[in-house]
């Protein structure tokens, strides 16, 4: 994956997490200026360790950074999931329990 790519996934799976540069900068250990040229593709490649702990941050392995085609299905969808609890917390009990043995219904088919 080119260097810009990885830049715009980077930017792409922050804002997914709903993570302002600021906070981002704060998971990975480094300056928001830092994160900004990141996401921008400028300033050169980021040092393995950074790639690691922005990776850790995104709840992702670095691989799935790095060479996403080669494990599609490892990327945890973050956002869906955290629009999925935000939802599903404005529910009655009744309604989770029911969301609940439905989704296991329909994922046992496949």
């Amino acid at each position: 994956m080119a260097h810009n790519d990885i830049s715009k996934k980077i930017r792409e799976l922050r804002k997914a997490l709903k993570l302002t540069q600021s906070q981002f900068a704060e998971l990975v250990h480094l300056s928001v200026d830092s994160v900004g040229k990141i996401e921008r593709g400028v300033g050169g490649v980021p040092t393995v360790e950074t790639l690691k702990n922005i990776a850790d941050a995104l709840n992702m392995p670095v691989e799935d950074l790095i060479y996403p085609s080669k494990k599609k299905t490892a990327h945890k969808p973050a956002r869906e999931l955290a629009d999925l609890l935000a939802y599903m917390q404005t529910r009655t009990p009744e309604d989770i329990k029911f969301i609940h043995e439905l989704a296991i219904k329909i994922f046992e088919k496949k």
